[in-house]
């Protein structure tokens, strides 16, 4: 049994059906009342709400955000479709979002596409031992391919799945062709491959189908660096603790990505038990010349070091960033003076 949570897709389909919507404000019935009457739509007033029938729900999202409410009201205006003539049930419930989540399911059909095909181009870039010069393993990085063939920026690509509440889906798909694409390349060095924690609700559950692509092409539990994206976000300790035992138990390695961007509190990071840390490339700009800089990312390897955790810089575009880095004691580095992402592989 997988997780259902990100194995289909929410459907977004309604063409003839009974929308339920639901207002907290005065202000926002007199908002609905008016586009109603000036769009010619039919609706009949409930408590708490409307019920219209019979209708087409990506038109009628698109009557109710025309200049009707802000950002911050559209989240409290509810909309429930039901299939028409049909009772409601607790059934209906799965389908009940707030009207921001319904324009952005509606206006991102491309990010739909981009999930529903696996259409995701994965990129590698190398990460470099900073003792030897020699390539210690590869960051796998996704990018969608829209259906034009462009790719989109993944910054928007994953804050779009987000707003869409797809992020599980989009998730789970990246890190499939991360391993796929480098089994494809026979990589044989240690594959990074991001996840975000708030993606996984069940390790159990969610993360079988990755386990099952792994088995599959036949990459090794050891070769595998799982790496916590958005770590400056972490609000739920135990979940991700949870996550990341779940790795450790399996035997794979795990990281945590951007320290030192916008968290401090290191200590709380260490307790996560990491194999890898990565210092994020705002720390790591012109460390050479930054004595803030260099007091800041000194004391996260003193403290990385004595818990045996590697140290990776990332984003050393610099010669002289290096060297600076590399007589501070960091183990790993990445940037693009080492190489920049790229879907080909010359060792």
């Amino acid at each position: 049994m997988g997780c259902g949570r990100c194995d289909q897709l929410p459907e977004t389909n309604f063409s003839n059906v009974d929308v339920w919507v639901s207002l907290p404000t005065i202000h926002h019935a007199i908002s609905f009342e008016r586009s109603m009457k000036e769009y010619n739509v039919k609706y009949i007033e409930q408590e708490s709400g409307y019920l219209i029938i019979n209708i087409n729900l990506e038109s009628l999202v698109q009557k109710l955000c025309c200049n009707n409410f802000n950002n911050i009201e559209k989240k409290d205006v509810r909309v429930l479709p039901v299939p028409s003539g049909e009772e409601f049930s607790f059934k209906t419930l799965k389908h009940y979002r707030n009207l921001a989540e319904w324009e952005a399911l509606f206006h991102g059909k491309e990010v739909t596409y981009i999930i529903e095909n696996k259409s995701i181009k994965t990129m590698f870039q190398p990460i470099v031992s900073a003792i030897t010069g020699e390539i210690y393993g590869f960051e796998a990085l996704s990018r969608g391919i829209k259906q034009d063939g462009s790719l989109m920026n993944p910054e928007i690509l994953f804050r779009k799945a987000k707003e869409m509440d797809l992020l599980f889906y989009l998730d789970r798909i990246c890190r499939e062709c991360s391993i796929r694409s480098a089994a494809k390349l026979m990589l044989e060095h240690k594959i990074f491959i991001n996840f975000i924690p708030t993606a996984i609700y069940e390790p159990e559950l969610c993360l079988q189908s990755t386990e099952a692509v792994l088995h599959e092409v036949g990459i090794r539990p050891e070769q595998v660096v799982f790496e916590v994206v958005e770590t400056e976000r972490i609000e739920d300790y135990i979940h991700l603790n949870h996550i990341l035992d779940y790795y450790r138990e399996k035997g794979y390695s795990t990281a945590l990505d951007d320290i030192g961007s916008g968290y401090s509190d290191i200590p709380a990071l260490l307790r996560l038990r990491p194999d890898y840390m990565k210092i994020d490339m705002e720390l790591i700009k012109n460390i050479h010349i930054d004595n803030k800089k260099q007091e800041e990312v000194s004391e996260f390897i003193r403290q990385g070091k004595e818990l045996g955790v590697k140290i990776l810089a990332e984003g050393v575009e610099r010669v002289k960033e290096f060297e600076f880095l590399k007589s501070m004691g960091v183990d790993l580095v990445q940037g693009y003076l080492f190489g920049k992402p790229s879907d080909e592989i010359n060792l």
